[in-house]
């Protein structure tokens, strides 16, 4: 998967946390966008995680 895929993903989760009606889907979408920032990390610094091989998509 390419780095386009997860910022979309990424801003989709942010907007349906914004504008969840509640708590557990708020936190469910933050969740998402967390995970999605986690693989822009080791995509766009394949160096910072641990030694392991950058995700090649």
């Amino acid at each position: 998967m390419d780095i386009n895929y997860f910022l979309k993903r990424q801003q989709i989760s942010l907007m349906r946390a914004k504008s969840a009606r509640s708590v557990e889907a708020r936190l469910a979408h933050e969740g998402l966008a967390s995970g999605y920032a986690n693989q822009l990390r080791r995509i766009a610094f394949p160096g910072l995680n641990g030694g392991a091989e950058p995700i090649r998509g």
